[in-house]
């Protein structure tokens, strides 16, 4: 056993990574066990060779092998030489040198210890490293070595042989019974394998005997029992054997006698003192150097022999030392892959039992839920019974609210009878009566205003078409802002119902809380949609043409006469409306006097401007456009324009100037629309030349209505009356539905509101409840009372059409 001494050591003690220097003196190892590893000034590069050791010796010693080149200071001279301030001079820096050097060690023993590795320390203070390395190797007889083949940056998987020289130094002149392992960036470079047979391979020269027998038995003897010890191998031998080259061996005599000048050369060749004087010894000499000679080639072979062997035994070591790496590389792998499924399993485990928590947690609740369930379920109930008491309850107060509305509405017609008879007016004539309704039938009426019903729009207002009280109507809301008070409003309507015309639209009622008004709805469209054809309608034929020129003019004339004068203030042909016989009916007429005059006047600067023709309405007076003011002429130039339309068929826009060129020209039939028929070419002219006299920029330059216009169109009229007579082609008239009773299906002459909303003759409905009947003959519910309201509205329609027959 061979026993390591190591002196001056330091050790890791205490807790805590305190460290404590302890000096002890020899202490004894079994350098069987212990591990030494080579390492340097520098703990980063050092680092991974000592972890290599580490990793691939568990439980082994670790003794750090440290080589110290101390520092030569200068010689001082003079007197200073011999004293005492010499020596403190030259031991001062060297204890401080050998202090870094132990807190370089302890820096290393601290990294062994948080490894878990037992450690101790071994240094040498020499010039230089590799032949301090090669002395303690053979000072302590150490077994096992570690050391680093290169630097870690020459480190490649090719690199296959050592580069540093202090590791070629030390493979080369090492004992060989040190097995030494060098790395290079934590991977196992070269193993140099020791021997435990000893010494290198030198073999002794005998000096020339006296007589060849006694050279013979000396050289007999030294091959027979001479041992055969390898030196370190290196690369560069490793290289020559391989080659068949002879590396220099050198063979030292034994015999007292050898003379120092008598050794072996590198290729065999031996210096012999010869005596010229005895010749006989010549003869003896030649003879021992042939059998030198033999003896070299057997060493020769012999090393070669133990050569291939020793390489032989490095490879399968090697072989064996990775196979050894890789297994443990796959035990590590595997140890590290069953662990994280072990992590995950207890994962899964945790898991499924916080799950099972849960759930008896959520079983526990269920009790509790399902008596929450069943506890809104009762409230659940009882809240619905509630909702269908409210709700009866609530359709009782709307009937409730009907009625006293209705009432109302009673009382207050009835109070305006009675003040008119107070104050001394006529009231035996009822067409001046029109119905109030609600915002609720309003809202009803038109589907909560449903944009599908929407039939017009303009900047007076929307209108919607509306099934009110079972009868068709259309209702024109008015814009909301600048609104009048409610009894100015009350009053305005009340001036427009007066104003009764059979070409003017009939108001059927109005509604103030909402400030809409309601009219009869006229299902055959606007003059608008038949010019244009709309819905691939047939073009309407010049006396029909004629005839609505004829019947507007009439109407206008008749606003502009009432007293006061009602001008109409928004005249174009989506504003005449034509009945199922293609009569013509003015809407909107005064509607301006609704709205302030400061808000109409601002929309119509808004939406009719000059500098933007796409909005700006061709039918307005230019001077209407200036000053806002709505006149008799304002009138007459937009009648004037449909006169122009009803000739040509043509857009508005740019018709002025289209017309005029063709009269200038004389082409005026150019401009007709002979998709009406056959015109009176002369008339046609002629009412040419006057809607373009209508159309003047002046005012004052426009034609009248009675007396230029209507002289006119009356002749016109009466000419397109006989052209229909004589080719047979005029109709019977229509009867509105809504103009007839449901019972009698006739005509009504006094016509009357039950309380189902329908409207009936006042006979037939009197008759009908005296005759025990209290149900309603259209739907067959029981009527809630039996009171009847005369309807004046559609009286007055009935009148007006029946006088239009005629």
């Amino acid at each position: 056993m061979y026993i390591l001494k190591g002196e001056n050591r330091r050790r890791i003690c205490g807790e805590m990574g305190s460290l404590v220097e302890e000096t002890e003196g020899q202490r004894e190892y079994d350098v069987a066990e212990t591990i030494f590893v080579a390492v340097g000034k520098n703990v980063e590069k050092s680092k991974t060779t000592l972890f290599w050791a580490v990793h691939n010796f568990p439980g082994k010693m670790i003794c750090l092998l440290h080589v110290h080149q101390p520092t030569h200071e200068p010689a001082l001279n003079g007197k200073l030489a011999h004293n005492k301030l010499k020596q403190h001079v030259v031991e001062a820096p060297q204890k401080l040198e050998r202090q870094k050097m132990q807190e370089l060690l302890d820096e290393y023993l601290l990294i062994l210890d948080h490894a878990g590795a037992q450690a101790d320390t071994v240094w040498i203070e020499m010039d230089s490293v590799e032949n301090g390395i090669v002395e303690i190797i053979a000072r302590h007889s150490v077994r096992w070595l570690v050391m680093g083949a290169a630097a870690d940056k020459y480190y490649s998987k090719k690199l296959v042989e050592v580069k540093s020289k202090k590791a070629i130094f030390v493979c080369q002149k090492a004992p060989v019974s040190c097995h030494t392992w060098f790395t290079c960036k934590g991977c196992l470079i070269y193993t140099r394998i020791g021997r435990k047979d000893g010494s290198n391979i030198e073999i002794a020269t005998l000096s020339p005997p006296l007589d060849s027998s006694l050279l013979t038995e000396k050289l007999e003897l030294l091959l027979s029992e001479s041992v055969f010890r390898v030196r370190s191998i290196d690369v560069e031998e490793d290289t020559d054997v391989m080659g068949g080259k002879l590396r220099p061996i050198s063979l030292c005599s034994e015999h007292p006698n050898l003379s120092n000048n008598g050794v072996v050369d590198s290729y065999g060749s031996i210096p012999l003192l010869m005596d010229k004087e005895e010749g006989h010894q010549g003869r003896v000499n030649n003879e021992t150097d042939q059998q030198l000679e033999l003896s070299i080639m057997d060493d020769h072979n012999l090393k070669q022999k133990v050569f291939a062997e020793t390489v032989k035994q490095w490879k399968e070591e090697n072989d064996c030392m990775e196979a050894i790496c890789k297994e443990m590389s796959q035990r590590r792998e595997m140890e590290e892959f069953l662990e994280r499924k072990k992590q995950e399993i207890q994962k899964v485990k945790d898991q499924h039992d916080e799950f099972m928590k849960e759930l008896l947690m959520v079983k526990g609740q269920r009790p509790v839920l399902e008596s929450q369930i069943a506890e809104s379920k009762c409230t659940e109930k009882e809240l619905e019974e509630k909702i269908i008491s409210a709700v009866e309850l609530l359709i009782s107060f709307k009937k409730k609210r009907d009625d006293m509305r209705m009432e109302h509405g009673n009382a207050i017609r009835v109070l305006k009878h009675l003040k008119k008879s107070v104050n001394g007016e006529d009231v035996s004539f009822p067409g001046t009566e029109i119905l109030e309704f609600s915002f609720m039938e309003i809202n009803n009426a038109t589907r909560n205003f449903d944009p599908s019903w929407k039939i017009g729009e303009g900047k007076y207002g929307s209108v919607y078409k509306g099934l009110l009280r079972h009868v068709h109507v259309a209702i024109k809301m008015l814009p909301s802002y600048g609104s009048q008070s409610l009894l100015e409003f009350e009053n305005e309507v009340e001036i427009l119902s007066r104003v009764r015309h059979p070409n003017l639209i009939t108001m059927i009622g109005t509604c103030p809380e909402s400030r809409s008004l309601v009219f009869e709805y006229l299902r055959n469209g606007s003059l608008e949609d038949r010019l244009a054809c709309k819905n691939n309608t047939p073009p309407l034929p010049w006396q029909t043409r004629t005839r609505i020129a004829s019947e507007i003019c009439s109407a206008l004339i008749f606003l502009h006469s009432n007293k006061p004068c009602i001008p109409h203030g928004n005249l174009k042909p989506s504003k005449v409306l034509l009945d199922a016989n293609f009569v013509s009916k003015l809407s909107d007429s005064g509607i301006y006097r609704l709205i302030p005059q400061r808000e109409s006047t601002a929309i119509s600067a808004s939406l009719c401007t000059k500098s933007n023709p796409k909005v700006a309405s061709v039918y307005m007076d230019p001077k209407y456009l200036e000053n806002g003011q709505v006149t008799r002429e304002s009138d007459v130039y937009s009648f004037g324009m449909i006169l122009l339309r009803l000739l040509t068929g043509r857009p508005a826009l740019g018709i002025l100037k289209d017309v005029k060129c063709a009269i200038e020209t004389e082409n005026f039939n150019m401009v007709l629309d002979w998709s009406a028929g056959d015109w009176p070419l002369e008339e046609a002219q002629l009412l040419a030349h006057s809607a373009l006299r209508c159309c003047e920029k002046q005012p004052l330059n426009r034609l009248d209505l009675v007396s230029e216009i209507w002289s006119v169109l009356g002749p016109m009229r009466d000419l397109c009356i006989e052209s229909v007579s004589s080719l047979g082609a005029k109709e019977p008239r229509r009867i509105p539905s809504h103009f007839v009773c449901p019972i009698f299906q006739e005509v009504m002459k006094d016509p009357l509101i039950a309380a189902d909303g329908f409207t009936y003759e006042g006979d037939a409905i009197r008759g009908w409840l005296e005759s025990g009947h209290d149900t309603s003959p259209m739907t067959n519910l029981k009527l809630e009372h039996c009171s009847l309201v005369p309807n004046y509205a559609l009286h007055q329609a009935i009148q007006e059409w029946q006088h239009a027959q005629y």
